[in-house]
Protein backbone atom coordinates (compact mmCIF):
# COMPACT_ATOMS: atom_id res chain seq x y z
CA UNK A 1 0.00 0.00 0.00
CA UNK A 2 1.12 3.21 -0.85
CA UNK A 3 1.62 5.69 1.94
CA UNK A 4 0.19 9.57 2.03
CA UNK A 5 2.92 12.29 2.13
CA UNK A 6 1.88 12.56 5.97
CA UNK A 7 1.95 9.15 6.47
CA UNK A 8 5.86 9.29 5.51
CA UNK A 9 6.42 11.73 7.78
CA UNK A 10 4.70 10.50 10.70
CA UNK A 11 7.31 7.29 10.36
CA UNK A 12 10.76 9.90 9.76
CA UNK A 13 9.47 12.03 13.49
CA UNK A 14 9.51 8.18 14.74
CA UNK A 15 12.94 7.28 13.65
CA UNK A 16 16.19 7.55 15.79
CA UNK A 17 17.85 10.29 15.53
CA UNK A 18 14.51 12.45 14.65
CA UNK A 19 13.30 13.17 18.33
CA UNK A 20 14.82 11.25 19.75
CA UNK A 21 18.16 9.45 20.12
CA UNK A 22 16.75 5.81 19.89
CA UNK A 23 13.67 6.94 17.84
CA UNK A 24 9.59 5.51 19.52
CA UNK A 25 9.91 1.79 17.17
CA UNK A 26 12.76 -0.12 19.00
CA UNK A 27 13.43 -3.35 16.88
CA UNK A 28 9.49 -3.08 16.00
CA UNK A 29 9.11 -3.55 12.22
CA UNK A 30 5.26 -3.39 12.26
CA UNK A 31 3.62 0.03 10.94
CA UNK A 32 2.88 2.67 13.80
CA UNK A 33 -0.95 1.85 13.10
CA UNK A 34 -0.48 -1.92 13.45
CA UNK A 35 1.45 -1.46 17.07
CA UNK A 36 -1.85 0.60 17.37
CA UNK A 37 -4.32 -1.72 16.42
CA UNK A 38 -2.55 -4.71 18.66
CA UNK A 39 -1.88 -2.31 21.62
CA UNK A 40 -5.88 -1.71 21.47
CA UNK A 41 -6.98 -5.15 21.12
CA UNK A 42 -5.05 -5.89 24.56
CA UNK A 43 -6.92 -3.01 26.14
CA UNK A 44 -10.24 -4.37 24.53
CA UNK A 45 -9.63 -7.82 26.07
CA UNK A 46 -9.99 -6.28 29.66
CA UNK A 47 -12.86 -4.10 28.75
CA UNK A 48 -10.32 -0.75 29.32
CA UNK A 49 -9.83 1.95 27.32
CA UNK A 50 -6.67 4.30 26.49
CA UNK A 51 -7.96 6.70 28.74
CA UNK A 52 -8.28 4.42 31.92
CA UNK A 53 -4.67 3.64 31.61
CA UNK A 54 -3.13 7.18 31.27
CA UNK A 55 -5.27 8.26 34.17
CA UNK A 56 -3.72 5.54 36.13
CA UNK A 57 -0.08 6.38 35.03
CA UNK A 58 -0.73 10.45 35.30
CA UNK A 59 -1.52 9.70 39.00
CA UNK A 60 1.44 7.85 39.98
CA UNK A 61 3.50 10.64 38.19
CA UNK A 62 1.53 13.45 40.03
CA UNK A 63 2.14 11.71 43.30
CA UNK A 64 5.63 11.33 42.44
CA UNK A 65 6.25 14.82 41.06
CA UNK A 66 5.51 15.83 44.91
CA UNK A 67 8.74 14.79 46.22
CA UNK A 68 11.88 16.34 44.29
CA UNK A 69 13.37 13.44 42.85
CA UNK A 70 12.23 11.19 46.27
CA UNK A 71 10.58 8.00 46.35
CA UNK A 72 7.18 8.12 47.61
CA UNK A 73 5.30 5.61 49.50
CA UNK A 74 1.96 4.71 48.24
CA UNK A 75 1.03 1.81 50.65
CA UNK A 76 1.11 -0.82 47.75
CA UNK A 77 3.19 1.20 44.82
CA UNK A 78 6.82 3.01 45.61
CA UNK A 79 7.15 5.77 42.92
CA UNK A 80 9.85 7.84 42.01
CA UNK A 81 9.89 10.59 39.42
CA UNK A 82 12.65 11.98 38.12
CA UNK A 83 13.44 15.37 35.46
CA UNK A 84 15.27 16.05 32.73
CA UNK A 85 15.94 19.46 31.11
CA UNK A 86 14.40 20.50 27.95
CA UNK A 87 10.90 19.53 26.15
CA UNK A 88 9.93 16.75 23.99
CA UNK A 89 7.27 17.15 20.47
CA UNK A 90 4.82 14.11 20.44
CA UNK A 91 6.11 12.66 17.50
CA UNK A 92 2.21 12.27 15.56
CA UNK A 93 2.89 16.05 15.06
CA UNK A 94 0.33 17.66 17.91
CA UNK A 95 1.36 21.28 18.96
CA UNK A 96 2.61 21.41 22.13
CA UNK A 97 5.57 20.34 24.38
CA UNK A 98 6.08 17.91 27.01
CA UNK A 99 8.53 17.64 29.33
CA UNK A 100 11.38 15.36 30.16
CA UNK A 101 9.82 13.25 33.08
CA UNK A 102 10.57 9.58 33.57
CA UNK A 103 8.54 7.63 36.28
CA UNK A 104 9.27 4.70 37.86
CA UNK A 105 6.51 2.37 39.58
CA UNK A 106 7.34 -0.08 41.70
CA UNK A 107 4.57 -2.55 42.96
CA UNK A 108 5.54 -4.16 46.30
CA UNK A 109 3.77 -6.81 46.15
CA UNK A 110 4.66 -8.26 42.69
CA UNK A 111 8.06 -6.54 42.72
CA UNK A 112 7.55 -5.87 39.16
CA UNK A 113 8.21 -2.21 37.84
CA UNK A 114 6.86 -0.12 35.07
CA UNK A 115 9.04 3.13 33.59
CA UNK A 116 7.26 5.41 31.66
CA UNK A 117 7.66 9.13 30.20
CA UNK A 118 5.23 11.99 30.13
CA UNK A 119 5.71 11.92 26.76
CA UNK A 120 4.06 8.02 26.85
CA UNK A 121 1.30 8.86 28.67
CA UNK A 122 0.49 11.71 26.01
CA UNK A 123 0.66 9.07 23.47
CA UNK A 124 -1.40 6.32 24.89
CA UNK A 125 -3.85 9.01 25.80
CA UNK A 126 -4.06 10.62 22.95
CA UNK A 127 -2.82 7.81 20.13
CA UNK A 128 -2.97 4.81 21.49
CA UNK A 129 0.66 4.36 21.34
CA UNK A 130 2.57 2.34 23.65
CA UNK A 131 5.75 2.34 21.81
CA UNK A 132 7.55 -0.13 19.06
CA UNK A 133 8.98 -3.39 20.62
CA UNK A 134 12.08 -3.05 22.44
CA UNK A 135 12.21 0.88 22.17
CA UNK A 136 13.18 2.90 25.59
CA UNK A 137 9.77 3.28 27.15
CA UNK A 138 7.93 0.63 25.27
CA UNK A 139 5.50 -0.52 27.62
CA UNK A 140 3.71 -3.91 27.04
CA UNK A 141 -0.07 -2.97 28.03
CA UNK A 142 -0.66 -6.47 29.48
CA UNK A 143 1.96 -6.37 32.26
CA UNK A 144 1.03 -2.56 33.11
CA UNK A 145 -2.47 -3.87 33.55
CA UNK A 146 -1.00 -6.21 35.62
CA UNK A 147 0.91 -4.49 37.50
CA UNK A 148 -1.48 -1.90 38.40
CA UNK A 149 -4.65 -4.63 39.20
CA UNK A 150 -6.87 -3.16 36.45
CA UNK A 151 -9.26 -4.87 34.04
CA UNK A 152 -12.10 -7.16 35.32
CA UNK A 153 -12.33 -9.90 32.34
CA UNK A 154 -10.21 -11.36 30.14
CA UNK A 155 -7.74 -13.81 32.26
Amino acid sequence: MKQTPGEQQLEIRFRPGQITKSGFMGDDTRHIHDIIEADGKVLERFGLKKADIADRLTLFMDEGKKELEGKVDLGEYVVQVHWARGLMPCPFGEPGLHPKVVVHVFSKASRQEIRYSQLSVHMIRKHGFWGGKGSVFRLEPIDVIRLLKMGGNGE
